[in-house]
């Protein structure tokens, strides 16, 4: 049986291990697992990251790894048995900063969220197309070299940033003309938020507040989508993928962006550079644990979010949620 761990249990077993993992885990025979996104949490806890692989080390944990075909995950992984303080030095050989604007994309989301309130999304934007012409100028010469890429195919890469510029040029104009972070605007036009939302139970999480956004939707005239589109667990038309089926992985990951957004059991300070990018953390390791039976967890509304997901995809994954008390 195998336990996938969360950076916030990791950081008790730190601390003196309150819940006694270590001894759970030892005496049901589970095997303890992490992943590169643990790899990133470490990396983040400057000072601290011997003290986190010596954790890791010591209980025998094993990485998750997700198998790929194509650039495409497969919707498989492999455990592998690793020295993690080798593993770790590999990491930062060979890790890469992400762009300040993730390509205007995950700027975007944080300022849906209040964040970046000193910048337009134009200005954002424009950053973003920024980053992506550095990422294909920097791969170009690349491409000149595979005999498989036309030249006008070339032609067409290397106009792309100004392609989306003109795109997101109208985009932007709109997005900054509502003067609110687009949750909030979501919150008071639709009256759906924290409030309403984090009162529902299971079991049907996502159903029940599908009904309630339904509901909503028909009060403001507007024709709905389906819930498999609503919260990304389809590719959308404009996707490069559309035609195939998501991974789970993705599944999940989709459903919990979602439902944060919406308000269920959201992550605080969201505007906040550090707390948006733990919220995404956390995201990602409500993902990676569907691989395992059982996820060990500590944080309240990741609980909530990865449950309402797995219920709803049919994942057995089973949370264990260790409490303050």
């Amino acid at each position: 049986m195998k336990a996938y761990l969360d950076h916030n249990i990791l950081d008790l077993m730190t601390k003196g291990d309150p819940h006694n993992v270590k001894e759970l885990l030892s005496e049901h025979r589970i095997t303890p697992v992490f992943s590169y996104e643990s790899l990133n949490e470490i990396y983040k806890s400057k000072g601290y990251e011997d003290s986190f692989l010596a954790v890791l080390s010591d209980i025998g944990a094993k990485y998750l790894v997700p198998v790929t075909k194509d650039n495409r995950v497969t919707g498989e992984a492999e455990l592998q048995q690793v020295d993690v303080f080798k593993l770790y030095e590999h990491y930062l050989l060979n890790r890469e900063d992400k762009p300040e604007y993730g390509y205007g994309l995950t700027a975007m989301l944080q300022k849906f969220y209040g964040g970046r309130k000193d910048e337009s999304y134009n200005h954002i934007f424009e950053k973003g197309t920024d980053e992506l012409a550095g990422l294909l100028q920097s791969s170009l010469e690349e491409f000149k070299q595979n005999p498989l890429i036309t030249t006008e195919q070339l032609q067409l890469i290397e106009s792309l940033p100004e392609i989306l510029k003109a795109q997101y040029s109208t985009i932007s104009e709109q997005m900054d003309n509502t003067g609110v972070a687009a949750v909030r605007d979501f919150e008071s036009h639709f009256g759906v938020g924290p409030k309403t939302l984090n009162n529902i139970k299971g079991p049907n999480v996502i159903n029940q507040i599908w009904q309630l956004l339904q509901s909503e939707f028909e009060k403001h005239g507007l024709e709905s989508e389906s819930l498999e589109d609503f919260f990304g667990i389809n590719f959308r038309k404009y996707e490069a993928n559309f035609g195939n089926e998501k991974s789970t992985v993705e599944k999940v990951n989709a459903i919990y962006h979602q439902l944060n957004f919406l308000g269920f059991h959201r992550d605080s300070k969201m505007q906040k550079t550090p707390r948006f990018n733990a919220s995404f953390s956390d995201m990602t390791h409500a993902g990676l644990a569907s691989f395992c039976e059982l996820f060990f967890c500590r944080d309240n509304g990741l609980v909530h979010k990865a449950s309402a997901a797995y219920e709803f995809l049919g994942i057995n994954t089973k949370i264990v949620h260790f409490t303050e008390n």
